[in-house]
């Protein structure tokens, strides 16, 4: 029985950093790419590869390269962007309601997604590293219509009051690895970067990806830095979408010292294999710059070897995730309230959970629950 508040409970001790873990990865379908859309300047939804990249290089440009160049004209992403994510996913939805909905067995008169859940790989990723990340907080909404759950991030009071005290030095530190991405990408294959005109951190280019894990379905977005190809990519066509290349992009500290390596292998090196490999991206290039933002190095990681010889390990981390979801959708089956949205806030080791009810804790806007009846 579930009541308003409670404890969703996953398995934190199931892995201690450094120790051995032998349990086998869970069965997991490789990520499926169905599709592309992009985010412009001002934040709107176009259905089209707009957005795209294409790597230029190796070889790279001569370095050092400055990441602080023209960052006084840098036009930032609001930070009121955590539902609004899950809004374009909606709308891709929208835009492809031929290809992805269907009728319900149990009621005619709706449609629904033959998918579990609808969510973000941020989500995903960060869910997986929890159990190394403990003291980290983080807090997702939930909610179950038409048999599929929805997942969105919500910022807590601490975490916006933090984004909103940043200085300009962290501001222009979260801007390097935008400007670093301008360095080595183009928007035309074999094309040279542009770097004389400002970033704007708005602008995105997001993939939707289906997959499984141990039998749960998954359709979520997640937003691609650039794709490897020399010729002009046809996003439309499903087989190409399937083979395509991504790679990611990272900044990173050049000479790292002992404390920034320790925090790279038990941490980062997480966050940036689970990013990687839930869409099957196999190669990562990060720009490694020092204090003042110069690029000295950019090095090449694999995904696989990136996994090798640390304190987290990749098949706990996909048992977490697989925990958490399964535990998560029994809560909201037993729920049965389409307008019931579950919050989940990590904390202390601890998954705690409130329902919550009424217009203003929505996750799902009205034109998309519209959308999900028969005329």
């Amino acid at each position: 029985m579930y009541g308003n508040r409670g404890v969703i409970n996953v398995p934190w001790h199931q892995h201690r950093h450094g120790a051995r873990f032998d349990r086998p990865f869970p069965s997991m379908s490789r990520p499926e790419c169905i599709g592309v859309c992009s985010i412009d300047a001002r934040r709107d939804y176009v259905d089209d590869a707009s957005g795209a990249s294409y790597l230029v290089g190796p070889p790279w440009p001569p370095l050092p390269i400055d990441l602080n160049a023209g960052i006084e004209d840098v036009i930032r992403k609001s930070t009121d962007f955590a539902t609004k994510d899950l809004e374009f996913v909606l709308l891709y939805i929208r835009h492809h309601k031929e290809q992805l909905l269907r009728r319900r067995h149990s009621d005619p008169h709706a449609f629904t997604l033959d998918t579990d859940f609808v969510t973000l790989r941020g989500i995903l990723r960060q869910i997986m590293c929890m159990q190394y990340e403990w003291n980290r907080e983080f807090r997702i909404k939930a909610t179950r219509l038409n048999g599929t759950i929805y997942m969105a991030k919500e910022e807590t009071p601490e975490q916006r009051l933090e984004s909103e005290s940043m200085t300009r030095g962290q501001l222009d530190m979260c801007s390097w690895g935008f400007k670093f991405e301008q360095y080595v990408t183009s928007k035309e294959a074999q094309g040279k970067p542009v770097t004389d005109v400002p970033v704007n951190e708005a602008e995105e280019f997001m993939a939707m990806f289906r997959g499984q894990l141990a039998g749960l379905r998954l359709l979520f977005g997640a937003e691609m830095d650039c794709v490897v190809s020399k010729e002009p990519v046809d996003f439309k066509d499903p087989k190409v979408l399937d083979s395509l290349k991504f790679v990611e992009l990272k900044t990173s500290a050049h000479n790292m010292n002992h404390k920034q390596l320790r925090s790279f292998d038990n941490y980062k090196s997480a966050n940036w294999w689970s990013q990687s490999f839930l869409v099957g991206i196999q190669t990562i290039y990060a720009g490694l710059r020092d204090s003042r933002g110069l690029v000295q190095e950019i090095k090449e990681y694999d995904v696989r070897s990136l996994a090798r010889n640390k304190p987290w390990s990749p098949s706990a981390m996909a048992w977490f995730l697989e925990q958490f979801l399964r535990k998560l959708k029994e809560l909201l089956v037993a729920l049965d309230d389409p307008l019931a949205v579950v919050q989940v806030t990590f904390r202390d080791r601890m998954a705690n959970y409130e329902v919550l009810r009424g217009p203003e804790h929505q996750i799902l806007p009205d034109w998309y629950r519209e959308m999900l009846k028969t005329e």
